[in-house]
């Protein structure tokens, strides 16, 4: 037979099944002059896990439209150690992703303790059935099993702008669950939501706290740059929505991120963000302009702004911190790999980090990209915690 394996004359080796292409390529064989699909399906159930694996790829490649019993055996491909046949499988249950929808949801979201790999396969195959897969998981957001409403709203984001539609008629549902994650999944799809962000000004509004949170983070991702979205979040600051209060402000420093050109998308990303981020980032990206001129009025600034936001935080003084002495010798020291790993120790410090401030802007122009974002990172952490830690003490 052409797809078993036997030992010693076998007439296909095991070894050469191991690249896509040769695998691909015998796929191809197969549906052009292989057994029947009631053959393939009839050796689904082999005892040797290698057939069954085989049939599942078999089947799915001559009768896409009707092989709902090869999924679980695909899935058992995804799940094994052989990279080339796990590949196969993944591709093929995109291939069939369309016409077997109800059996992929199944697998998504009831079986428990799934691996990465399996949960991946599953996750790119709906997302390649595109538009028909909206109503589906879309259903699955709130109530979903073995997944969760956040993996959910990320297969709506990848799916596209088919979604976004559904989603917003979704913004007035009663359940409040459904409405705070359908915000949360607007927000992945960013601009290509544009056309919910008048709904989404109106629950900013007037919905719940919880889902007026998550509709002032999907506005500063859909619609950055609209004047709209500006007043809208200041108006709901004035009003004085006073549990909205550090969300609001983070949306607006968003804003001013976007403006900067350093748009953000993920939460980790976001939370180094927050008060005064309008003023600090353009000045700490003109520490890095090549002209000395701007350089000076970045630094300046930058001392600026730092004073506007620390509220009377006052700074310490490097002199009788030795470990800070050694960063900032470390900061300048000759070997790029130390300078990275001396800005990402500063920002552990936090708030009390306040006095490298300039040193940390200053490598905003090192000659490695490596320190450089280091040193973005920890600058952007350490006035965060300035930020934080000053809007405290005035509360």
């Amino acid at each position: 037979m052409l797809l078993s394996r036997a030992g010693g004359t076998g007439c296909v080796a095991w070894g050469a099944l191991r690249k896509s292409r040769v695998l691909s390529a015998l796929l191809v064989l197969c549906a052009a002059c292989g057994p029947s699909k009631e053959e393939w399906r009839a050796k689904l159930s082999a005892q040797d896990p290698f057939e069954r694996g085989m049939s599942a790829l078999a089947l799915a490649q001559v009768s896409p439209e009707d092989c709902g019993e090869a999924i679980p055996r695909l899935l058992e491909l995804v799940d094994g150690h052989d990279e080339a046949l796990g590949s196969a499988a993944s591709r093929q249950l995109a291939r069939v992703a369309p016409t077997n929808l109800p059996a992929l949801m199944h697998y998504f979201t009831a079986v428990p303790d799934s691996s990465p790999e399996f949960r991946r396969a599953l996750r790119e195959a709906i997302v390649a059935a595109g538009a028909v897969a909206v109503e589906p998981v879309r259903a699955r957001l709130v109530s979903s099993g073995a997944s969760n409403p956040r993996e959910m709203g990320r297969i709506l984001a990848d799916i596209g702008e088919s979604s976004v539609a559904p989603l917003v008629a979704d913004l007035s549902d009663a359940d409040v669950r459904r409405r705070i994650y359908t915000c949360w999944t607007l927000a992945r799809l960013g601009a290509k939501a544009h056309a919910a962000a008048p709904r989404l000004l109106r629950v900013l509004a007037q919905d719940d706290p919880l889902v007026a949170r998550q509709a002032a983070l999907a506005l500063a991702e859909i619609a950055p740059g609209e004047d709209s979205t500006r007043a809208a979040l200041e108006g709901a600051f004035a009003r004085g929505r006073g549990e909205l209060a550090e969300t609001l402000r983070e949306a607006l420093a968003r804003l001013a991120l976007h403006r900067a050109g350093l748009g953000i998308r993920e939460d980790t990303q976001a939370r180094l963000f927050a008060l005064g981020a309008e003023s600090l980032v353009p000045a700490a990206e003109a520490c890095a302009d090549e002209n000395p001129l701007l350089r000076a009025a970045g630094e300046a600034r930058l001392r600026e702004c730092y004073r506007e936001l620390a509220l009377g935080l006052e700074p310490a003084r490097l002199g009788g911190d030795r470990d800070a002495i050694r960063l900032q010798e470390q900061l300048d020291d000759k070997d790029p790999g130390t300078r990275a790993r001396a800005a990402l120790a500063i920002a552990v410090r936090g708030a009390r980090a306040a006095e490298f401030l300039h040193a940390l802007a200053l490598r905003l122009c090192d000659e490695h990209a490596g320190v450089v974002c280091s040193a973005r990172l920890a600058l952007l952490h350490v006035l965060r915690c300035i930020a934080l830690e000053g809007w405290r003490r005035t509360r």
